[in-house]
């Protein structure tokens, strides 16, 4: 079920992202994103599951599959000038790999954390992840730009970056 609206949520990213642009959808799945996992804490915290956990559980992966999954390789490719691109690239990937390492070693560490545990029952990580998705809009908003039909020179000036000339 996961892996289905996996895909189908990966192909509405596919149809959409020209028409609606890329961060609109980076926006609103951060926001969406943050709005299934705040609920998904609060469910926990309560000892209120049951089919609402799927619900938001689904719906997270629905909003990471049409937002920041596809999304990032997209604006990945696009917004970096050909001068820096490569390393540039290189670096945002890095971060992307570590970032997924430590969502990927903390999430059991803190959901097993008895203090916690005692606390929130199993809801501190979600909420925490909410947290950070809401963050990733307000990141999302202030830092990154707009690149649905910019030329690679309009990208230059986004960046301010001035092309070497050749002696």
């Amino acid at each position: 079920l996961v892996g289905a609206v996996n895909v189908v949520f990966t192909l509405v990213a596919i149809y959409t992202v020209d028409r609606f642009g890329r961060k609109p959808l980076l926006l609103l799945g951060s926001v969406s994103m943050a709005v299934f996992m705040g609920i998904l804490a609060v469910s926990f915290y309560t000892h209120n599951l049951g089919a609402m956990a799927l619900v938001c559980v689904l719906g997270y992966v629905a909003s990471f599959a049409f937002s920041w999954g596809p999304i990032t390789w997209v604006l990945l490719s696009e917004m970096f000038p050909n001068a820096v691109r490569s390393r540039l690239m290189s670096v945002a990937v890095a971060v992307q790999w570590i970032t997924n390492y430590l969502v990927a070693s903390t999430f059991p560490l803190l959901d097993k954390n008895e203090r916690l545990l005692n606390t929130f029952n199993h809801g501190f990580s979600f909420g925490l992840f909410g947290i950070m998705a809401a963050l990733s809009c307000v990141f999302a908003w202030k830092f990154i730009p707009e690149t649905k039909g910019k030329t690679l020179e309009q990208m230059e000036q986004i960046w301010n970056i001035q092309p070497k000339t050749k002696k």
